[in-house]
């Protein structure tokens, strides 16, 4: 049983009929698809799918403590450190996935951010609570993804994939309670 893949491209009616002609005349399907710098086929680079998009929280690097009856605040203008958890190897990166689920997601992520709080935030700890904390992170995608590398010949030299997360620029506040 041969297996062929196929990708759905817009081309022109003499792309087309060019491609018909190289297929008819023993060319190969690479060749007849127009294999170069943009393809998968090219080896310059994985294809990388993206999923199962969901809103999610990104913890930041700012927290606040207090025990019980404590006001915390976070005052606008404070800053927090955000990341982005992707883990991969080889010849995939953290910033081509992000920016996958960027463009599948339809806003602006990134693999770390400085998010600036624009707003006061203030928050009294619960009676009864002790080693209570607010955070400044920031608001962000949760999703699944999976890269394929091929090489020149179409053939599939790497699969990886994950479930990540990646913030946008959007500061969020969240408490401990």
């Amino acid at each position: 049983m041969t297996m062929t893949r196929t990708s759905v491209v817009a081309r022109s009616a003499s792309t087309v009929g060019i491609a018909a002609l190289l297929l008819l005349s023993g060319g190969t399907a690479a060749q007849a698809v127009g294999a170069g710098t943009n393809s998968e086929c090219s080896g310059d680079g994985p294809d990388i799918a993206v999923s199962n998009v969901s809103d999610t929280y990104v913890p930041g690097n700012l927290r606040i403590y207090g025990d019980s009856g404590a006001v915390l605040s976070i005052e606008s203008g404070q800053s927090s450190e955000v990341h982005a958890d992707v883990s991969v190897s080889g010849t995939v990166t953290a910033d081509a996935v992000v920016a996958s689920a960027s463009v599948t997601a339809g806003v602006t992520l990134g693999v770390a951010q400085t998010i600036t709080q624009s707003a006061s935030a203030s928050y009294t700890v619960p009676e009864g609570l002790n080693g209570q904390y607010i955070e400044l992170g920031s608001a962000g995608k949760a999703f699944s993804w999976t890269a394929t590398t091929y090489n020149r010949a179409c053939v599939v030299t790497d699969t990886q994939g994950g479930n990540s997360v990646a913030p946008t620029a959007n500061a969020y506040v969240t408490k401990s309670w």
